[in-house]
């Protein structure tokens, strides 16, 4: 169930990916910006339509090579599922909720059958053909069913909505921890997708991200407390642990720190940042989900509203300030947390002896990978050596020793790139050698059970991903 919930997780991505240029667009084009409705028009013609958006993005991420004809037939599933539920039942409204049943529908049917002979004289309809077909029909089958059975299930999510405003701050703050702490297993994304997509109503428009944009007053509140974290909060960790590392690996901490810290500054994207001490120093993230949750309790109890198209970072924070409320409160807020997380962060590295990067000794650096993974191919070093390791040909030669380090061809089933991770669904995860595996740069290896397992590897995943498959279709 886990490994299944990770790759829905990683499948969530793919729609996601596209709302940072939607936000843009909307935004751009409100009166209090430059006031073209050309430009909001088509901001809102992809933000309108995301339910579909997520029924072909989950479609295509979780059936087998991603292939196109899921996503075809996640459309097809989610307009029969939704039409036909609401012909039984007007008041039906199922949202990126139904798109995103529409499509595990499509990608379960898609890898049972995309294979499947029909007869000759039935050839044409047969393999990838098969597939819209055949979920047409069983969309059909759970469209009658969800006419009758989703307004029992939607009543229900009503009352887990409202009871997790019920219990005001503090559900804020249950969001906020289990936000990032489940970041390292991947599933971060289906809790967001709920609360950003999926709770609360407000003019058809449903979910916290949805409603904010749409002009909910009561929008906002779970997004809001993100922005103290991202763009203060972290890179005061990586100033902590920049001063904590040892005197000579300093400037090279410092080089890395100061990157991901921008990176977290600008654009709300954290994960180079949290994966440096992740692995290293488990408690720290502890302490920094913690935190988290302690910044969206406070911000929720001062009835602050922000929000955001794709992270709680600067470029978000000052593009949509037009729609907060008291949204220039979060810098103070911001400045307190950047103390907090300094202090935390510097003196229980030095009180506890914490091995964060670039305190380890010689072996566990050389162990650990070192800095290979932020190093090479997030840091964008001019070094000569470094921009050879990221050509094709290389590329190549690194997915043939990562798939011996994790036990041939022979021993992976799937494997599937996600931003920084690589997923693996293998016959034997005892099998995955994780000293060989870090001497390649991983920086971590997690075991989720005997048959699901995840390798970080920085933001090279998705092509080390793609050149692994290829190698695993080579003959012999």
């Amino acid at each position: 169930m886990l490994g299944q919930l990770q790759r829905l997780g990683k499948s969530l991505m793919l729609p996601v990916a596209v709302l940072p240029a939607v936000g843009l667009l909307l935004r751009f084009g409100q009166p209090d910006l430059l006031d073209i409705p050309f430009i909001a028009a088509t901001g809102s013609a992809v933000l309108d339509n995301l339910p579909v958006l997520f029924a072909i993005g989950v479609a295509i991420g979780l059936a087998k090579e991603n292939h196109g004809a899921a996503g075809l037939a996640g459309y097809i599933a989610y307009e029969i599922i939704t039409k036909g539920a609401q012909a039984i039942n007007e008041d039906i409204n199922m949202s990126v909720l139904g798109g995103i049943i529409a499509g595990i529908l499509a990608a379960w049917l898609y890898n049972r059958y995309h294979t499947v002979k029909l007869p000759d004289y039935l050839g044409f309809f047969g393999g990838r053909r098969f597939v819209p077909i055949v979920t047409a029909g069983a969309a059909i089958v759970l469209a009658f069913v969800l006419g009758y059975v989703w307004p029992y299930i939607q009543a229900g999510i009503d009352v887990l909505g409202h009871g997790l405003t019920g219990i005001g701050a503090l559900g804020a703050a249950i969001y906020g921890f289990l936000n990032r702490l489940l970041i390292p297993l991947g599933l971060h994304h289906v809790i967001n997708s709920y609360i950003w997509f999926v709770f609360g109503e407000y003019e058809g428009k449903t979910g916290d991200l949805h409603r904010f944009f749409a002009g909910d007053p009561t929008a906002g509140e779970y997004m809001a407390g993100f922005f103290p974290i991202f763009m203060f909060g972290l890179p005061a960790a990586a100033l902590a642990m920049t001063l904590a590392a040892k005197k000579e690996r300093r400037p090279a901490v410092a080089g890395f720190m100061l990157s991901a810290a921008l990176t977290a500054f600008l654009t709300g994207i954290t994960e180079p940042l949290e994966y440096s001490f992740m692995f290293l120093a488990p408690v720290l993230y502890v302490l920094h989900a913690l935190l988290t949750a302690i910044s969206l309790a406070v911000v929720y109890a001062l009835d602050i509203r922000h929000g955001f198209f794709f992270s709680a970072g600067s470029i978000d924070y000052f593009l949509n300030m037009g729609l907060a409320e008291k949204g220039w409160w979060l810098i103070p807020i911001g400045a307190v947390f950047f103390v907090l997380y300094f202090l935390v962060f510097y003196f229980s590295i030095k009180a506890f002896n914490i091995k964060t990067m670039g305190r380890e000794s010689e072996g566990e650096a050389a162990q650990s990978g070192g800095f290979s993974v932020f190093d090479e191919y997030q840091l964008a070093s001019k070094e000569e050596d470094k921009e050879e390791k990221k050509a094709d040909g290389d590329m190549a030669e690194q997915a043939r020793q990562y798939l011996a380090a994790m036990g041939g061809k022979e021993n992976i089933l799937e494997v599937e790139g996600c931003i920084t991770r690589l997923r693996l669904r293998v016959k034997d995860t005892n099998l995955l050698d994780e000293e060989a595996l870090k001497r390649l740069g991983a920086a971590g290896v997690m075991r989720l059970d005997d048959q699901h397992a995840q390798v970080v590897v920085g933001t090279i995943a998705d092509m080390l991903a793609e050149a692994i498959r290829h190698e695993m279709r080579k003959d012999g």
